[in-house]
Order: structure tokens, then sequence, then C-alpha cells
């Protein structure tokens, strides 16, 4: 985009954001704001360029209120927003970083002087300046890949980084996530008193049951483990959050035959039930477009840890690149997706077939072959 309202070396990329969390000048509208002035923490340059520098320039700040109800900063987490920029790759589904374009290497002298000259501009020039960000104790949370229906272990590891032997009193909880970001309340938590000699670490783990958090699970399987803790020998305080979603298994999706326009066509799905519970009135849906119209398909029920095998036809209506997205639901379990690439060739003389049904029927009960895990 040009900017002619800005001086020279401001063209090119914008961010622009229109359904931002909160309002510009009254209107709920947020850019055009240049790259380049956020990269280089321009924040005076139009428009919004503060808001966006910051979204991905923070620190997370920890408060802890005192007994007279006031609140004291015990813990700044450092490079915590803003560390990973990805956006969708061109021609593909992967996604692709675009940190660099957003900000300078971390560590760099450019990284330093752009957030210098950001906080110049801001209410606390100096807010960087007077930070003492030496720690006797690192704390780091090891992510897990965790599966719904399995057992999960959820570990903090702790490091000395005195010369002195110190204490750790430590105190993990665990607790589930909505989609608005509110979390629920505990329901595990593991209490530790840890030992650490001078540059010793050690891990501190807390295992999760499926039974444990089954009753707790909202869509999206999002939890949120928060970690405190402080220092006995001196006043450090430590506290970290970390969240992370329990994977739900993929679909899978295999083409049986080669897909023409306006010939019939066969896929295949298998699901693998990674729950010990049974999955009643399960729906699969199946759609694509120049493919198959949406389709409901009623399974029934699969029984814990099952896997099924069913097949379905459809008869491709335009030529190219398709894709094909199958998708499962039941009260146990949801958010389980499957997407093939379905490149169709042509029907003979060239022409795309004018019927737009896709087999478009809706409600099916289908029969399924059905396996053991």
């Amino acid at each position: 985009m040009k900017r002619p309202d800005l001086p020279s070396g401001f063209d090119g990329w914008q961010v622009v954001d229109s359904t931002p969390q909160e309002t510009s000048s009254g209107i709920f509208c947020c850019g055009p704001c240049s790259v380049q002035s956020i990269k280089n923490g321009l924040v005076y340059m139009k428009y919004d360029t503060p808001f966006i520098f910051a979204e991905v320039n923070s620190d997370k700040i920890y408060w802890q209120r005192q007994g007279d109800g006031s609140f004291k900063v015990v813990y700044v987490e450092e490079k915590a927003i803003g560390s990973l920029v990805v956006t969708k790759a061109v021609g593909s589904n992967m996604r692709e970083e675009v940190s660099h374009i957003y900000k300078h290497p971390e560590g760099s002298e450019e990284e330093r002087k752009a957030v210098e000259t950001a906080a110049a501009h801001g209410s606390k020039p100096n807010v960087y300046a007077i930070r003492d960000s030496a720690e006797d104790v690192a704390l780091q949370v090891e992510a897990q890949d965790a599966v719904t229906g399995q057992d999960l272990t959820v570990c903090v590891v702790l490091t000395n980084c005195s010369s002195s032997p110190r204490t750790v009193k430590l105190h993990l909880y665990l607790s589930v996530t909505f989609y608005t970001g509110v979390s629920g309340s505990v329901f595990k938590e593991c209490k530790k008193e840890v030992v650490l000699a001078p540059g010793a670490s050690e891990r501190t783990a807390m295992p999760v049951a499926y039974k444990e958090y089954r009753v707790h699970l909202v869509d999206q399987g999002t939890m949120l483990l928060n970690v405190s803790g402080h220092v006995k020998e001196n006043t450090q305080v430590l506290a970290k959050q970390h969240t992370f979603r329990l994977r739900t298994p993929d679909l899978s999706l295999t083409l049986l035959r080669a897909a023409v326009v306006g010939q019939e066509c066969e896929v295949q799905i298998v699901f693998q039930n990674p729950l010990p519970v049974t999955l009643t009135n399960v729906v699969f849906r199946l759609e694509g477009s120049g493919l198959q119209r949406p389709k409901t398909l009623n399974a029934g029920d699969i029984g814990g840890n099952k896997r099924v095998t069913l097949r379905q036809t459809f008869v491709p209506v335009r030529s190219g690149s398709r894709q094909l997205i199958a998708s499962l639901d039941s009260p146990q379990l949801s958010q389980v997706h499957g997407v093939i690439q379905v490149d169709v060739a042509p029907a003979a003389g060239g022409r795309d077939s004018s019927d737009t049904r896709g087999n478009g029927c809706s409600g099916e009960t289908i029969p399924m072959a059905s396996g053991g895990a």
C-alpha cells in the first residue's frame, strides 16, 4: 500500500484489522499501520502503531495482591508475547513464520534500539533502563504433546543459577480454559519443596489421569497450568503460566479412485476413537467446494478405543485442485477433522459439469467396518 501521508520508506505492507478488540479514535478499526514502523519502534507513525507494536513486543507481568489490597509486581516474563508471528503460506495450507518482518532478531542491537525508541514515546520512558532481571532460580515449563483420552504429565524444571544452595517452595495448579480465555476452577494441584544444589536442575512432574480431567473438558480442550513459588533464602518470586491444548485425532481420508468431473469417485474415512469410553450418536460431515455439498452421516455409536472405516461416493462438478473436508462430532468428542487434496481432471471435452448438486443428501445412516485398537 502506498502511504503518501507518511515520510518516505513506509510504503509496502500495512497492518489492518477491521474487527479489533478496542476502538481507535472512537471507531472499531485498526490501521493502516506500516510494518516498517512496527519493526523499528516508531510508534508515533499513523495509525495505531503503539497498540500493534505492543501486540508483538510485550512482556508478561505477574502481580500479587498485598495484605492492604494493593498489588505488587512480583515477576516479569520477558519475550513471552510476540515470540512467534505466523500467517498462512501462499499456495498451501502450511503456516509461514513472518516474525523477521515485524521484529529484528532477538537480542540484536537493532531490536534493543527499536524497543528503546518505542518506550521513549510511552508513558514510562525509563521502564527498561531500571529493570533488574537477575534471577537466582530459573523456571521453565516443559510442553507435552498431550492427546485427549490419554493420561498426561505436566513438568516444571527449576535451575539454580547461583553459587549457593537454594530451597524453592513450588505450587502447581491446573484448570481448563474456555475459548474466551477465561479459566475454570482448579481441578488438580501439587505442592512441593525442592532443594537445589549450586548450578543444579531438577524436574518436578505432576501426573494427570484422564479420569481426573474428563468431566472438566470444554470445547477445544484447552488447559492452563499456573506455577507459583518463592525461594526461601531470598525474596525471589517464581511465576509462570502455560496454556496447552489436548490434541484430538485426525480423520484419515484416502481417495480410492481418480477424480474426474461428472464421474463417481470414492473416499475412505478411517477414525480411531482415542477415548476408553463409547462415543454415542456419532455424526460425520463431508463437504468440499466443487466436490460435495454438505452431507451428514449418522454413524451411531463407536466403542472405546475402536477403529472404524467408512466409504462414501461423490461426483465432482468442478475441475482443478480441490479439498474434501470431513469432520466428526459426538457428545463425548468434537473438534475432529480431516482433509484431503483432490485433483479433479476435466471431463471429456474439457468442460465442467453444470450439475451443482454434488450428491447433496443429509441425515443418511451409514454402515461401517469396525475394528479393534
